[in-house]
């Protein structure tokens, strides 16, 4: 492994750290904080496997493509959640979703509308990734399968599931303090890490540009809606 992968790896390593700190409440900070943590420790494994091998290379090089092109979907989304919380910060935004119910219900009409429409777009940029792993075949017709080692398959896992936490800290996750509280928050990761589980092999289309146009309608408006 290259210098250049070793750093690749620690970075998404610290970024996965620092987005666990800040979802369990230990450490507070901006939402653009925590989208840099969690991007940090999504894209460190293709990062990681661009020296990999050709095979390797190319198919990093084109997740890393694939989430740039949702950028623009995560900035409206962060918007949204920024805009319909009052605050760009995490530990604010956590409690303004504490209420009673489905925090995602709470306020008008149109501003609930936006926040759905939202977390729909944080949804799609999440579920719709490149997979590094590529399936090979010989003259023989044997098949087979090369993908990054293990530890860099979890650490891809775990960039998921931070990914699928901060759109439910966004617009449902509360200030957690005890079993009940984190029930939205908790059921709401699970379903998001599934569904990416569910799709992950699967030859599925770029879905970034209706993403950013969910997200930027949601944004929309949540703003035109006014604070809950």
């Amino acid at each position: 492994m290259s210098v250049r992968s070793r750093v690749a790896f620690a970075t998404g390593v610290a970024g996965l750290a620092g987005a666990t700190l800040m979802f369990s409440g230990r450490y507070d900070g901006s939402i653009a904080l925590a989208l840099i943590f969690v991007f940090a420790a999504r894209s460190s494994v293709a990062w990681t496997v661009l020296e990999g091998g050709p095979v390797l290379a190319g198919r990093a090089e084109r997740s890393l493509a694939r989430q740039m092109w949702f950028a623009p979907a995560w900035a409206l989304v962060a918007a949204a959640g920024a805009v319909r919380s009052g605050s760009t910060s995490l530990a604010d935004i956590r409690g303004a979703n504490a209420v009673a119910g489905l925090a995602l219900a709470r306020g008008s009409t149109v501003s609930v509308a936006g926040a759905w429409l939202a977390l729909a777009a944080g949804v799609i940029a999440i579920v719709n990734f490149s997979p590094i792993g590529a399936e090979t075949a010989s003259v023989t017709g044997a098949t087979g399968l090369i993908v990054p080692p293990v530890p860099l398959r979890r650490l891809e896992a775990a960039g998921i599931v931070a990914q699928a936490a901060l759109v439910v800290t966004l617009f449902a996750g509360p200030q957690i303090t005890g079993g009940i509280d984190a029930a939205w928050w908790v059921a709401g990761v699970a379903a998001i890490a599934a569904i990416a589980w569910r799709v992950r092999q699967m030859n599925i289309r770029d879905l970034s540009w209706i993403a950013t146009a969910a997200a930027a309608a949601g944004l929309a408006l949540v703003i035109a809606g006014g604070g809950p």
